[in-house]
């Protein structure tokens, strides 16, 4: 048994994925939620869609994402920035941070 713990954790620790520290996706996500307010605030009275991404776009986006080398399967994340790329997709204003989309 402690033979397959070990080997279950010799997989594990390769399997590990590098992001952001925690200030640097910290930072980042302060500067989503404020292009995100800006761009809800100077589009008062506008339509949803003017501030969410249509669901094509969100698809196109996420595409390209899973085929970018700092794409987490396993959490769907950005390694590069750190984010949760299920959310951050949903916005218009939203932007890869290697300006892939």
């Amino acid at each position: 048994m402690q033979r397959v713990g070990s080997i279950w954790q010799t997989i594990m620790d390769n399997q590990k994925e590098e992001f952001p520290s925690i200030k640097e996706q910290g930072k980042n996500l302060a500067k989503f939620t404020f292009e995100v307010v800006k761009d809800s605030v100077l589009n008062i009275g506008v339509t949803e869609g003017e501030v969410f991404a249509s669901d094509e776009l969100k698809k196109e986006r996420m595409d390209i994402c899973k085929k970018c080398e700092h794409y987490s399967m396993r959490q769907e994340r950005c390694k590069k920035c750190g984010c949760w790329l299920v959310h951050k997709i949903k916005f218009k204003v939203s932007e890869c941070p290697i300006k892939k989309w």
